[in-house]
């Protein structure tokens, strides 16, 4: 069964529609990419040598450099097994994990996809200048170009739903 990330924009708007919310859990395959290379090639080259720093005098670094890749495994096995940390994108905003969220309301843009072919990524500006941006990779997602265009059809119609445009003002406001 494919993931999400994989399928077509129509897919998308059907599970929108059927569930209000679509999951994009990681793609398995986007561990391939070569951050994730970097990071098991160095971890092969300090497993390499750990057993000259063991005799060269260094034990406590040596169980540093084992202690750090028995963690880059570990989270390595555990986001193909969980597919974690999932986007999800549903009517009260966008969620990246479940500790990156920003709501409808506070997104002010799409920006450009951006990054070599292997490395792209697609920014959410806030509304807020000082606030963080939104981070969108590969990871989730095989077409950014499409999620793109589909998310700012979901902006757009969020922006037109929302009562805080120019001419329509709270009761407070009015009073004030």
């Amino acid at each position: 069964m494919t993931v999400m990330g994989e399928r077509l924009p129509e897919a998308w708007m059907v599970e929108w529609h059927r569930n209000g919310r679509v999951e994009f859990p990681l793609r398995r395959w986007s561990m391939v990419h070569p951050p994730m290379l970097v990071l098991l090639f160095m971890a092969l080259v300090t497993l390499q040598s750990i057993s000259r720093t063991l005799d060269g005098g260094w034990p406590y670094f040596t169980y540093l450099l084992i202690a750090l890749d028995a963690g880059v495994v570990i989270t390595i096995a555990w986001q193909l097994v969980t597919q974690r940390p999932a986007l999800v994108i549903d009517h009260r905003g966008i969620h990246q994990g479940r500790r990156r969220f920003m709501p409808w309301t506070e997104i002010g843009s799409i920006g450009p996809i951006t990054g070599p072919k292997m490395a792209r990524q697609l920014t959410i500006h806030p509304k807020n200048v000082w606030a963080k941006n939104l981070t969108l990779t590969q990871q989730h997602a095989n077409d950014l170009q499409a999620l793109q265009t589909w998310l700012s059809t979901l902006l757009a119609k969020h922006h037109q739903e929302s009562p805080s445009g120019p001419g329509n003002t709270s009761r407070l406001d009015r009073d004030a």
